[in-house]
């Protein structure tokens, strides 16, 4: 039993080390590289832009034709833009598809078991099943949602 509540304490203390770590580490905006879009959060306003240069005290936003510098005390949050996946999903869609397809192909084909009249007919079923398959699949690739923001820095102190 004391081998049982020690592991118990062990997954408490791990899950409360995790639950406290934040995202009030700058580090972690002034690693962001310059183009990366970002969205930022300086009460009372809110702006979004891409990148152009993160300091130790500072960073500097292009929102549309105007660069704007925001200094860190003002910044409560920011949040930068994951990497689209929409190729690799597109890809792995036909790969898949194309899978299903060769299966469904294969399943639906005539069987002869004497005299087959037309042998091409079945090369055309199982060619079918894996355009229609791979079609399919790199539809349902490229709709997946994919990307999406992620906080990257959020202040320590209450914004005023």
């Amino acid at each position: 039993m004391p081998a049982l509540q020690s592991r118990v304490a062990i997954l408490l203390v791990a899950a409360a080390t995790l639950a406290a770590q934040s995202t009030a580490d700058w580090s972690a905006v002034m690693a962001l590289p310059p183009g990366a879009r970002i969205r930022v959060e300086a009460p009372p306003r809110k702006l979004s832009g891409r990148l152009l240069s993160a300091a130790a005290d500072a960073i500097v936003v292009r929102s549309g034709a105007r660069e704007e510098r925001v200094a860190r005390s003002q910044i409560s949050r920011l949040d930068a833009r994951r990497n689209s996946h929409r190729k690799r999903n597109v890809l792995i869609g036909i790969g898949i598809g194309t899978g299903a397809g060769l299966g469904l192909g294969l399943a639906a084909r005539t069987s002869c078991t004497g005299f087959c009249i037309s042998p091409v007919s079945n090369g055309v079923v199982v060619g079918a099943g894996i355009a229609a398959g791979a079609l399919v699949g790199g539809i349902v690739g490229a709709v997946l949602p994919t990307g999406g923001w992620r906080e990257v820095y959020r202040s320590p102190l209450p914004t005023p």
